[in-house]
């Protein structure tokens, strides 16, 4: 499983700018649909939470959250 591009994007400024970077996994209400996020504390000190991919392969997800931890440090 992959990002698309724009998301590729946006965690490349998330790397670069972000403090505190961490991975979610939440369920969607009531669908059999995942959705990856990625959430950060920004320059001005607010917590920000941008959406990278949704999916129904949970496990996919969760194999693509771990990568892009170890990639984080």
């Amino acid at each position: 499983m992959q990002l698309p591009e724009q998301a590729v994007r946006a965690l490349e400024v998330v790397r670069r700018d972000g403090r505190g970077v961490r991975f979610e996994i939440r369920k969607a209400c009531e669908q059999e649909r995942w959705r990856l996020k990625v959430c950060y504390v920004a320059g001005g000190g607010g917590e920000v939470e941008v959406g990278l991919l949704w999916s129904d392969d949970q496990a996919g997800l969760e194999a693509l959250k771990r990568k892009l931890e170890e990639e984080c440090g």
